[in-house]
């Protein structure tokens, strides 16, 4: 697990605005609408990082993270290729927003 830990944070560093990836390979997602479980909101620092890890591993297989105000916060996520879905779990994961990969936007729901 540190190890993983270790590359996540690389990651983070070399992508300050965020980023979306797969488990346990690294790899980015390139498509689709980023949507974050109720389950890993508001985690942040190393604690909140291995909870977004193994819910991650657990479940989706993706995880991200994102930078508000100079704190990375991490989220395990779902990747929905239709809008209206996307926007549906949003709101059933109480997200204020969601993100699509392939035009950089954000969507406030």
């Amino acid at each position: 697990m540190e190890s993983l830990i270790q590359r996540i944070k690389e990651i983070a560093a070399a992508n300050a605005l965020g980023f979306t990836i797969t488990l346990p390979d690294c790899e980015y997602v390139t498509s689709g609408y980023v949507v974050a479980m109720l389950e890993t909101q508001n985690s942040f620092g190393d604690e909140g990082l291995r909870r977004v890890i193994e819910m991650a591993s657990d479940t989706t297989g993706i995880m991200g993270g994102w930078n508000n105000d100079g704190l990375f916060y991490w989220d395990a996520v779902y990747i929905i290729q239709d809008r209206k879905r996307a926007i549906e779990l949003g709101k059933a994961n109480e997200q204020i927003a969601i993100y699509h990969i392939e035009n950089d936007d954000v969507i406030l729901i």
